[in-house]
Formats: C-alpha cells, sequence, structure tokens
C-alpha cells in the first residue's frame, strides 16, 4: 500500500513559521536533471513577489552541499559567500530531499532590521523540506500511476476494436464470398453454355462478370488476411514443395497482365533450384502480388523475374528479385509503401486504383516465414522488390500442430503464427536520396 502523507504546507505559511518576509520555492526540472527553476514567491500574506529575489550563490550552495544553510548580507555590501556579494538581508535555505534525490530548494529571507536566523530555524525548514519532498514524491508517483492506468486503458480499448474491427471483417468476408463464388461459377457455366451453342456475342459480357467477380474475391481476401494477420491468427502451412512449380503457377496466372500492358516479361532462374521447405501458398500469393504490382505500374517497358538460391549465414536463402521499368517512388513514398492502405500518392491511387493492401500483406508473409523484403526505387526509374526467405523454414515443434506422430517428408505443418515487430524506417535528418530501404525480420 503506497504510503500517504498529510497535505504540503502552503508557501506563505512557510513564511509565517518561519519568521521569514519571502520564500522562494526552486524546483529540479525534472527527475534526470539538478537545474533549479523558480515555481513560487510568496510573502506572509500569500501574495507573490518579484522573481529574482533570491540569492542564487546561496541556492548553489544548497544544491551542491544537500545541507540548509543560514547567511547574512551586510548593508554596506562586504558580506559575501563563494566570491559573489551577498543581498543586505537575512538568508535561509533547505534542500528537498527524499534519500539521495534532490527535489528542489525551499529559500526565505528577511530584512537585516530583524536577527539572523538561528539553529532552530534551520531545523524547522529544513523539516519542512523533507515533507514538502515527500509531497512531491507522493504527487510524483500518483501522476504515473494515473498515466500507467490511462496508458492500460487506451491499449484495452485499442485491442478491443481491432478484435471487433477483425470479427466483422472475417464475418463479412465469408458472407460475401459464398455468393461471389456462386456468381463466378455460374458466369463460367455460361461462358460454356454460350460457346457450345455459338452464341459468340455474349461471352465477352459473361467474361466480364467473371473478371469483376473475381477482383471483388481478390480484394475480400485481402482483407480477411490483413484480419487475420493483426489478430495473430495467421496459420503457416509449411511443406517441401519444388518451387518451380510454384514459379510456373503464379507466372501463369499473371502472364496476361504482364503483357496487357505492352510490356517484355524475362524469367531468370538459377539451376538446379532444389526443393523447398516453407507455406507454399504464401510463396506463390508473394509473387503473385509483386508481379501484379510491376505490371500495374509499367507500360511499354520491360518485367524481370530473378530466382536464386544463396548460402546465408543462417543457412540456405531463397531470393526472388522483381525488376520493372515503370513508373518508381520517390524516397517518402518508399517509406511508407508496405503500410496498411498506403499507396505511392493520391493521384497513383486515382490513375491505377488498389486498396494498398498488397504490399503490406505480402511483407507479413514473408515475415511469417523468417524472411524479409526491401526495396530500391527512383521516380522515373522503375522499381525492384527483393524477398529473401530461409530455404528451409525452422518450425518449433512445440508450437506446430503435425497431423501424424512426426510427420512424413511433404506433409504440411500448420503453425499459428503472430506477425514479427515491424522494424520502421526512422526519419532522418537532411535530404533522402532514392536507394534501398529494408525491412528486416
Amino acid at each position: 500500500m503506497a504510503r500517504k502523507s498529510s497535505p504540503p504546507l502552503a508557501l506563505h505559511e512557510v513564511v509565517r513559521i518561519v519568521g521569514a518576509e519571502h520564500a522562494y520555492l526552486l524546483l529540479c526540472v525534472d527527475s534526470h536533471s539538478e537545474r533549479l527553476v523558480l515555481r513560487s514567491a510568496r510573502d506572509a500574506e500569500g501574495r507573490e513577489v518579484p522573481p529574482g529575489g533570491y540569492s542564487a550563490v546561496v541556492v548553489e550552495r544548497v544544491r551542491m552541499s544537500r545541507e540548509a544553510l543560514a547567511a547574512s548580507g551586510s548593508a554596506d555590501g562586504t558580506a559575501s559567500l563563494d566570491g559573489s556579494v551577498l543581498p543586505a538581508r537575512h538568508m535561509l535555505a533547505a534542500p528537498l530531499l527524499l534519500g539521495h534525490r534532490l527535489f528542489g530548494v525551499v529559500y526565505l529571507d528577511r530584512g537585516l532590521g530583524r536577527g539572523a536566523f538561528t539553529t532552530d530555524d534551520v531545523d524547522i525548514l529544513t523539516a519542512i523540506g523533507d515533507h514538502l519532498a515527500l509531497a512531491l514524491e507522493a504527487a510524483h508517483t500518483e501522476r504515473l500511476e494515473s498515466e500507467r492506468r490511462a496508458l492500460t486503458r487506451s491499449q484495452e480499448a485499442a485491442l478491443d476494436a481491432t478484435r471487433a474491427k477483425s470479427a466483422f471483417i472475417a464475418h463479412m468476408s465469408h458472407e460475401l464470398r459464398t455468393p461471389l463464388t456462386a456468381i463466378i461459377g455460374y458466369s463460367e457455366l455460361l461462358e460454356e453454355e454460350f460457346q457450345d451453342q455459338g452464341e459468340s456475342p455474349y461471352i465477352p459480357d459473361v467474361q466480364r462478370i467473371q473478371s469483376a467477380a473475381k477482383h471483388l474475391l481478390a480484394l475480400i481476401n485481402n482483407m480477411l488476411d490483413l484480419s487475420k494477420i493483426e489478430a495473430g491468427k495467421m496459420e503457416l502451412h509449411v511443406e517441401e514443395f519444388d518451387l518451380a512449380e510454384v514459379l510456373d503457377e503464379a507466372v501463369m496466372a499473371i502472364l496476361p497482365l504482364l503483357e496487357r500492358g505492352g510490356n517484355s516479361f524475362v524469367r531468370r532462374v538459377q539451376p538446379g533450384m532444389g526443393p523447398v521447405w516453407l507455406d507454399r501458398m504464401k510463396v506463390r500469393q508473394v509473387l503473385l502480388n509483386l508481379l501484379g504490382n510491376a505490371a500495374k505500374f509499367t507500360t511499354m517497358g520491360r518485367i524481370e523475374l530473378d530466382v536464386t538460391r544463396e548460402v546465408g549465414t543462417d543457412g540456405e536463402v531463397v531470393v526472388l528479385r522483381v525488376l520493372d521499368t515503370g513508373i518508381g517512388m520517390s524516397p517518402a513514398q518508399i517509406k511508407r509503401i508496405f503500410e496498411e492502405f498506403a499507396q505511392g500518392s493520391a493521384a497513383t491511387t486515382r490513375r491505377y486504383g488498389g486498396t494498398g493492401l498488397g504490399l503490406a500483406i505480402t511483407r507479413s508473409f514473408c515475415q511469417l516465414m523468417h524472411g524479409d523484403i526491401e526495396v530500391t526505387s527512383g521516380l522515373g526509374e522503375g522499381s525492384v522488390f527483393t524477398v529473401r526467405l530461409p530455404a528451409v523454414l525452422q518450425v518449433d515443434a512445440a508450437a506446430a500442430r503435425v497431423d501424424g506422430d512426426h510427420g512424413a517428408p511433404g506433409t504440411p505443418r500448420a503453425v499459428e503464427a503472430a506477425p514479427s515487430p515491424r522494424d520502421e524506417p526512422e526519419e532522418g535528418g537532411g535530404p533522402m536520396h532514392s536507394g534501398t530501404f529494408s525491412w528486416p525480420v
């Protein structure tokens, strides 16, 4: 239970008790500094007095020595302390100490027409100083506790809001995906029927329906993925697979989009890539997001996919590098390109569309698989996104839920993984230049 102290004396009450004329309260600016600033100056009636009436040399002596001090000046100005002339007043000052911590100094004075301060006055002011220090410590502790409670309430409210949002998105995603899947299925059946009946004029309309429904379904899936990531419920299904097969799947799925803008596409894969042990679907989605992003922002240019397997400090690493000659990004755009719902600029959003979730989800997937992603870009110079993933993702046996006792090679392992902390780039001073900005895990 916290120790409670009686209310501290008002400054004018201290003046009356000790028999002074003026009182000055100087406090440390914070708990890490002993620089003193004047907080209050009162007379015996509680009226404010001019702030410059105390002797700085007396206050400094008390601060340094941690002991109370009584001193007197002289009418002819000959009295001095530490080489400084004392004012023509009787002075008394005491530290506000609690243990070894200095909170400030209380300073009193009165005219030379009255007697000098006695040792009893020194003892009284020392006791008052201790009492004031205890009151200040109690107030400081109470303020910290109040701030802690407010922070806890804010954190709980934010968590509740996040959970409610994730639950809403998950529910709405399910409600929307069911009819969309039906729309896509029926439109595919209609397309086949029109082809069989030779009704070719209707086929483009049905294909537009399919395209719009698939686009909306992809947006809903992105929102659902984001809600799972935020809630820490995104699972890793780790399995052994041939990376070349996933590359073929991703390229075949995105090839029409890559070629739509009159772009040339080059794929370079290191021979003998061999199998990897990762989450197959997430690797595929990372490739689709990066290639789709390159295609969206590149017209009549070149898009390249380079895939290599390298030896890193922690074992073998798979490197996926997507290069384009598109519009590129400025340093300011690069710094927020991996944020949720963030795009390069408002003009980019109006021209190219999109929700700004693709790269945020891509980075989260890379982090879940203990990898990283970095981007190098410049306005009008295109962009290079580089993903590094471990060739063999080490799954914590305690966290993995494996079907069977040990799991045969190639058996997916489902691991519920929370996203790694996001290391945001720091605000740097001075002019920035286009370059590499990495977000290591």
